[in-house]
């Protein structure tokens, strides 16, 4: 009896101290995430946006019903992430889920469908095969974010592909936590920052930057702008203050292809000494792509733009050259009729360099894959200032050359094995580079005593505290433009023709540059995690079927009533009465 009653006590407590612990473990948030990359920890960033919200935020999700396994990941990834914003925001986060087909009647659907899309949520067209057969349906896979009286669309699978692979379905989970933070960002920002893009120079058309420049719009105003030696361009006096005021937060300068006057290139100046920060994205070599395709060949000339004196004052040299690289983006050569398809021959392409940002511990370029340029340069830091910090971001590989400007382009390159750039290679050449600090003027030692003396001119020789990026790649913010049943087409940034698929982090990498440059790193973090996709072998799951099946029904219950029999035998031993022996 008395063991019995310590038996009961024991568990009488052991019941306490587990409901204790409960209890007290109620009033504290935490998780243990033993995954390699962190999958399900948001990162410090998030958290702390979260604890800055003041307002309730509802969040409505319309990918939910009935469709394929991998949308059905995202959905339980999207709910995942949708609770962990809710207990680090201390509750002001709601949710629900909302099937957009739920009703039977067409004339509500399609109201639903037509509701939806105004808001600028769209679909995703997604055919695949159940049972045999070959279903077609439309899935949202987007939300509305509610704040107050304001609503923001947020679209979480940005492909228009019918068949999505598993790599762009876990490109959408890996970015759930940028998707949503960003957004949650612009509620919190009472102001967004401006954005000017340059234009009066030939720079690239907007289709040209169209999938990066809408994606800036996402958190950014973005406004084309053209100086035409303005003063007010720019910048403007505002009463009672001595300096101007900058009317952009950046500008964004790519790849122009004609001369700058004198007097654009100082309002150029002034807006940086007033603390605006650049993106200059130029080509310092012009290459005739028309002649290179209808000629195999052509020649590369310097790009003359009159910028080149400015940014050498300012620490970086832009050499007039060219930089081709045994680690390099692939190209196809027609080889003529196969059947009734033409026939295609890969040969690496040694003037589109691939930048491996590698274990740098810069933000911008961290975790991101390679980067691809075409017909670039080289940059040289010059000037040492102790004011500027000066952080090189994309180099090319151990295998890179140069060739200086004149340079004859001709399509034959592809037949270069490695022992032409092992032979005189100059490796790890700067091709984009970041400079913040104080920047001395362009032209300080050039203008006029009547113009420093201006005060509506408001000179000033030295800038700001402020930040620039100089990539020596035009081309690299470009995105491919198609021809479509309703005109002009842009494609996805970094989209390959050959993979038929996003494979270059272009938009990733300038992305992370403008957040950089405005100081949203916040947003760098979020975007620049990766969470690996861990695929099952389908040969190897189909081929042992059976076993796996057997093994995943079997082994449990095997498990369960071999631990029923342990504790048969152990209690039986136990509570065994021992026979008395005599003489005792």
């Amino acid at each position: 009896m008395n063991a019995r009653r310590n038996d009961l006590i024991r568990l009488i407590l052991s019941l306490a101290i587990v409901l204790a612990i409960a209890y007290i473990c109620s009033f504290f948030f935490f998780k243990i995430d033993l995954t390699e990359e962190k999958r399900h920890t948001l990162t410090p960033a998030t958290k702390d946006m979260l604890g800055k919200l003041e307002d309730k935020v509802f969040v409505r999700c319309y990918l939910h019903g009935e469709f394929p396994a991998g949308f059905k990941r995202l959905e339980q990834s999207i709910r995942e992430r949708l609770d962990e914003f809710r207990d680090y925001s201390n509750g002001k986060i709601g949710y629900e889920f909302i099937d957009p087909y739920e009703s039977s009647d067409e004339k509500t659907i399609h109201k639903n469908e037509q509701a939806l899309y105004e808001k600028g949520l769209r679909f995703t067209r997604l055919t695949y095969n159940e049972g045999g057969a070959e279903n077609s349906k439309l899935i949202w896979p987007c939300a509305i974010i509610e704040y107050g009286s304001k609503e923001y669309p947020v679209q979480f699978f940005k492909s228009d592909m019918p068949e999505p692979s598993d790599e762009m379905i876990n490109s959408s989970v890996n970015n759930l936590e940028y998707e949503l933070t960003s957004n949650f960002n612009r509620i919190l920002k009472k102001e967004r920052s401006s954005i000017g893009v340059l234009e009066g120079h030939g720079e690239l058309k907007d289709i040209e930057m169209a999938d990066f420049l809408g994606s800036l719009r996402n958190s950014y105003a973005i406004n084309f702008v053209q100086i035409d030696e303005k003063i007010n361009s720019l910048s403007e006096k505002l009463p009672g203050f001595t300096h101007r005021k900058n009317k952009f937060d950046a500008l964004i300068i790519a790849k122009p292809d004609s001369m700058f006057s004198d007097k654009d290139r100082v309002l150029l100046d002034q807006f940086i000494m007033n603390g605006g920060k650049v993106m200059w994205m130029v080509d310092p070599v012009l290459t005739d792509l028309d002649s290179l395709k209808a000629h195999q060949q052509t020649m590369a000339m310097s790009n003359e733009m009159g910028l080149y004196q400015m940014l050498f004052e300012y620490g970086a040299r832009i050499n007039r050259n060219l930089v081709i690289d045994f680690q390099a983006a692939p190209i196809g050569f027609d080889t003529g009729p196969q059947g009734n398809q033409r026939k295609y021959e890969m040969k690496t392409w040694y003037y589109a360099p691939l930048i491996f940002p590698g274990d740098s511990a810069h933000p911008i370029v961290a975790n991101l894959d390679p980067v691809k340029f075409e017909f670039a340069s080289s940059i040289d830091t010059v000037n040492s200032n102790p004011d500027i910090k000066k952080f090189p971001l994309l180099v090319s590989s151990q295998l890179s050359k140069e060739l200086m400007a004149p340079i004859r382009i001709n399509t034959s390159i592809v037949d270069l094995g490695i022992d032409y750039f092992k032979n005189g290679a100059t490796p790890k050449r700067i091709m984009a580079l970041l400079m913040e600090g104080k920047f001395p003027s362009a032209f300080r030692d050039q203008l006029g005593s009547a113009l420093r003396s201006d005060t509506s001119f408001a000179y000033r020789d030295q800038s700001e505290p402020t930040k620039m990026i100089v990539i020596a790649d035009g081309d690299v913010v470009r995105n491919a433009v198609i021809e479509g049943q309703n005109g002009p087409q842009p494609l996805q940034l970094g989209f390959d023709r050959y993979a038929k698929r996003v494979i270059y982090d272009n938009k990733e990498f300038l992305l992370n540059c403008m957040n950089y440059l405005l100081n949203d790193e916040a947003l760098i973090s979020v975007r620049s995690r990766t969470i690996k996709l861990r695929k099952l072998d389908g040969g190897v799951v189909q081929a042992n079927k059976s076993r796996i099946k057997t093994e995943n029904t079997a082994l449990p219950l095997v498990f369960v009533v071999a631990f029923g029999i342990g504790q048969f035998f152990v209690r039986r031993r136990k509570w065994a009465v021992n026979p008395v022996k005599k003489g005792t």
